[in-house]
């Protein structure tokens, strides 16, 4: 299964990859193979030891010890620029660690990752789907995503309880949105996803002004949230935030 996750990920022998979180190698030794340079960023002092004898003979390899939500994404972005992101996340961590690289991402080639499946359905949902959420915002202000591969229980050992996804970020060309203020609105839109989002919103901004935005953008006072597109939030938040 690891040879065919690598096979998803479309670089070439030029290009370079950032591997997060490698374990014990697995997938590393697919992608090591189809790229110029592949450097490794592993936190547990376990795989270190076994990371480096597995790799001892390859010169394009290189290790980092490091907890990846404290390394410097960015300065490592701009000494190798136009590289490939590619890891089998750790389940607990994968929602941030993509957190954390997608403000950076117009930085790289694209990014492929092994998730929960849950969390890849979170990840790329749309508009109206049970799995649409602030997440889901998030990620499409600074990618275009899909899901690449479904991958069962069946195919890891010892068996998890729950199925995997690998997932693919595009990068776009501009950000939808990038302000912490409007980030910061979309929590409190879906933090209730029972309510409408006039009553999502009515503790921080002033509800009537949020029906007449909602109108005038041809939605009713009943929509919430999680009927309304990226686009959609992007425009009443700009609208919430102005002299409306």
């Amino acid at each position: 299964m690891s040879e065919k996750i690598a096979s998803d990920l479309p670089c070439s022998a030029q290009d370079e990859i950032l591997e997060i979180g490698p374990g014990h190698g697995a997938l590393t030794e697919w992608l090591v193979s189809k790229c110029s340079n592949l450097t490794a960023v592993e936190i547990d002092n376990f795989c270190i030891p076994k990371l480096q004898e597995k790799f001892r003979n390859s010169e394009n390899f290189n290790l980092v010890h490091k907890n990846f939500l404290q390394f410097d994404i960015e300065a490592w972005l701009n000494g190798h620029p136009s590289s490939w992101l590619a890891g089998n996340l750790p389940y607990n961590m994968a929602t941030a660690i993509i957190a954390h690289i997608l403000p950076h991402i117009s930085k790289t080639k694209g990014c492929m990752f092994m998730t929960q499946l849950e969390v890849a359905e979170r990840i790329t949902a749309h508009a109206g789907s049970k799995s649409y959420g602030s997440f889901s915002v998030f990620c499409a202000c600074y990618s275009k995503s899909r899901i690449m591969r479904r991958i069962g229980p069946e195919h890891f050992n010892p068996k998890p309880k729950v199925s995997s996804a690998t997932i693919f970020l595009e990068p776009l060309e501009s950000p939808l949105c990038t302000g912490e203020d409007f980030f910061a609105f979309v929590k409190a839109a879906f933090s209730q996803k029972r309510k409408t989002l006039a009553n999502s919103l009515s503790s921080g901004y002033d509800k009537e002004k949020i029906i007449n935005i909602l109108k005038n953008l041809n939605f009713t006072e009943n929509t919430r949230a999680e009927e309304l597109s990226p686009e959609n939030l992007v425009a009443i938040n700009n609208l919430l935030t102005t002299n409306y």
